[in-house]
């Protein structure tokens, strides 16, 4: 015991003179263990507070002291390991994929001065690390992903990389807590060594940083070929997001190709590129679509539009891979356009069969015309299933539709003219918004003209009342008063809407996220609204597991949000016959959600889950909460940037749409991606009600047997949340549904 004190007292005593004698402004190093020497003995995360476990959600004890990990985020599966292939010492940390995702390492918490320069330093090798990213991300107080660096990828040998920021945020002289992750969402393997985190006073200008501030992104160059028309022209997925600043990716022959049901909206996204000059686009150029027997769909049924870009500027909550910068969202009418040097720009084309055409394929073309240089058509495909989408949306939805700030945005006075003009454009939103089968039905000033237009429409859910939340009004209980007001109030909505037909649409909204403390209050207005309204529905928004089994028997209907639908508890209220619905907001953080920087599939699965699940209906709290961007003085959007923290630290949340010129919205291509969500809900309905027909029949073989299989929807969605990360898997099955609907309608039909 002796001999390790003084051994201890004795390089303490070394450290101490080492920090006298380092250079003025320097820190000490801030991550023990850089060289991954020291093996685990005791757990990181056991002793965090709270505030700061919340960094490292995802992540448990890794193999190495003071170093945590995580290999499942993204749907991925990575592994750490003890490695002997080091840059210096016996060890490195060795990080390997075993199915693609996200996984990485992180660094113990430190505390900064916000204004202090942060300096990461380490040593990285790699072997078919391909497919992806591997990259630093700053996460902590200052946001997550405040500041990031793409890194290397491949086959290389030791190689050092380092990367210097300035702590933001906080009050002047403020602490600011940061985790640094290096993360990679590649295929093969990397090897990390010599890691080192320290700090260096700003005032230090000796030690200031001596690399110059990094600028926007921008694509590579690359050579101009002799055959070149001076741009070039890409077709994508419109399930993939375009970012203007990537490098280009190798030519090849554009063509669009794209199937659909009668009655359904499909989408083509062309990529204008500008590698070597600007280029302005004068029109895009729709032609006929001819098809089987002499058909034609005419040009009229196709329009284009040009993707916007939204620059982030907050820091999110939430992990986003690409950290801060521009992310495609808004859609602007057609129009001519310039695609700057350098730079990218996508059409957006949206193809509507109608209800009534032959099926079999068609074949039209797409038409670049820019100014000065010469056209590109690209050859157009389509081919149309036999079989139609109904106008009905069998899975219910709702939105809540903000009416004060389309008023705000216009500057519509509140006079008879004023109040026309606000008619006017409501209607047109809510039109937008349930051709998109999404229904406003979240307000709940209704009278019989717009409800009877809205369902002819398409609005399948409604809200005729609402029992506040008492925390929002500063209440603790419903008054009497209230309480008899209210229930009267229901009692003549529901004889009213019982007469009209109306009444398995219309449901009562009750206390939105009730915590334990008014459980009571719920349960009291719940029996009041059965008493007056025994036939209305009571709509629950809840996400607590107790509180779904304290409340099952008081609601008719639960609504949680996706990730919390096992969590919250509410499987087991579904057997006893609760319906639920799934929601997205900004809480939970996890995929899916619908945020400007997720990947469009995580909106197109959502309504896949829906049917997984066997959630009736779906709600998303906003469409059109569009933040502080209604309130500026003197030009608005586009004139001026998108503001695109709409709601608190969440890119996105709560806005689908943009407010556009003539009274009419501009969609977003996440709106659009929704729509296509919702068609694919339709396509397992149909396929479901061609199976119930078959089986009524007692129809059996590969047909009816398929059909069940795809229903399931195994391969794509688990019944544990978990689901697919690609979306090709998507398309593909899709093509396998339509092509099961068909056979088993040839099959009914005949029987």
């Amino acid at each position: 015991m002796r001999k390790a004190s003084m051994k201890s007292l004795t390089t303490a005593f070394l450290a101490l003179v080492v920090c006298f004698l380092a250079p003025a402004g320097r820190a000490a190093e801030l991550v023990p263990n850089g060289g991954f020497e020291e093996m685990k003995t005791s757990g990181l995360l056991a002793g965090l507070e709270p505030r700061t476990k919340e960094f490292y959600a995802g992540t448990a004890d890794s193999p190495f002291q003071h170093w945590a990990f995580g290999g499942r985020w993204e749907h991925g599966d990575y592994s750490i390991a003890v490695s002997d292939d080091a840059h210096s010492g016996k060890h490195s940390c060795q990080i390997t994929c075993r199915r693609k995702g996200r996984g990485g390492i992180a660094t113990a918490p430190m505390k900064l001065k916000a204004g202090s320069i942060i300096r990461v330093s380490f040593w990285m090798k790699a072997k078919n690390a391909a497919g992806g990213r591997v990259f630093l991300n700053l996460e902590g107080t200052p946001g997550d992903g405040w500041t990031h660096k793409d890194l290397k990828t491949g086959t290389f040998g030791w190689t050092k990389f380092s990367k210097r920021a300035v702590v933001p945020g906080g009050k002047a002289g403020g602490e600011q807590t940061i985790v640094v992750f290096l993360y990679s969402t590649c295929e093969g393997s990397i090897w990390v060594d010599d890691f080192s985190v320290d700090s260096v006073d700003v005032d230090a200008m000796a030690e200031a940083p001596d690399e110059p501030a990094a600028g926007p992104k921008t694509a590579a160059p690359i050579p101009e070929p002799r055959a070149s028309l001076g741009y070039r022209v890409r077709v994508v997925s419109p399930l993939e997001k375009v970012f203007r600043e990537d490098d280009f990716a190798p030519a090849a022959r554009p063509r669009a190709e794209v199937a659909a049901a009668r009655n359904e909206y499909e989408s083509i996204q062309v990529v204008i590129e500008a590698p070597w000059r600007p280029v302005t686009v004068r029109e895009v150029r729709l032609s006929d679509l001819g098809g089987p027997r002499g058909a034609v769909i005419p040009s009229a049924a196709l329009k284009w539009e040009r993707v916007e870009y939204v620059e982030t500027t907050v820091p999110p909550a939430y992990f986003a891979e690409r950290g801060l910068g521009w992310y495609p969202d808004p859609l602007m009418p057609a129009g001519k356009f310039t695609v700057e040097k350098l730079s990218r720009t996508p059409v957006w084309i949206t193809l509507k069969t109608p209800k009534e055409c032959a099926a079999g394929l068609y074949a039209g073309t797409i038409t670049i015309v820019p100014e000065g240089l010469q056209p590109t058509t690209i050859p157009l495909s389509l081919s149309v299933w036999d079989f139609a989408l109904t106008d009905e949306t069998h899975l219910r939805t709702m939105t809540w539709l903000a009416g004060g700030l389309i008023r705000a945005w216009y500057g519509h006075e509140w006079t008879p003219a004023g109040d026309r003009l606000q008619g006017e454009a409501v209607r047109n939103y809510q039109d937008f918004l349930l051709a998109h089968r999404l229904g406003p039905g979240g307000e709940i000033s209704w009278d019989d003209t717009s409800l009877e237009r809205l369902i002819a429409k398409g609005m399948n859910a409604f809200i005729v009342g609402t029992a506040p939340n008492l925390k929002r009004e500063n209440k603790t209980h419903y008054s009497p008063e209230f309480v008899e007001q209210f229930t009267k109030n229901i009692r003549a909505a529901a004889k009213h809407l019982q007469e009209r037909g109306w009444l398995d649409k219309a449901y009562v909204y009750v206390y939105d996220e009730a915590p334990k403390s008014a459980w009571p209050e719920v349960k009291k207005i719940d029996r009041a609204i059965k008493a007056a309204a025994p036939h209305l529905r009571i709509f629950q928004c809840l996400n607590e597991p107790e509180g779904v089994r304290e409340l099952t028997g008081f609601a008719d209907v639960f609504d949680v949000y996706v990730a919390q639908y096992h969590k919250a508890g509410v499987a087991e209220s579904q057997q006893s016959g609760t319906e639920v619905w799934l929601a997205v907001c900004c809480y939970p953080l996890d995929h899916p959600n619908f945020f400007l920087e997720y990947p469009l599939l995580d909106i197109r699965v959502t309504p896949w889950i829906c049917w997984k699940y066997k959630a009736k209906g779906f709600e998303y709290w906003s469409t059109n909460a569009w933040g502080v961007n209604w309130q500026r003085k003197g030009d608005k959007w586009p004139e001026v940037p998108w503001v695109a923290n709409t709601f608190g630290q969440y890119n996105g949340d709560g806005h689908l749409i943009y407010p556009g010129a003539d009274l009419k919205p501009y969609s977003s291509i996440r709106f659009e991606a929704l729509r296509d969500g919702f068609e694919d809900y339709e396509y397992l309905w149909t396929l479901g009600s061609l199976l119930e027909q078959a089986e009524a029949a007692g129809m059996a073989g590969a047909a009816v047997e398929q059909a069940r299989k795809l229903l399931s929807l195994d391969e794509v969605v688990q019944s544990t949340g978990v689901y697919a990360a690609e979306f090709e898997k998507y398309l593909a099955y899709r093509r396998q549904v339509a092509g099961a609907i068909v056979a088993l309608k040839a099959l009914v039909e005949k029987k």
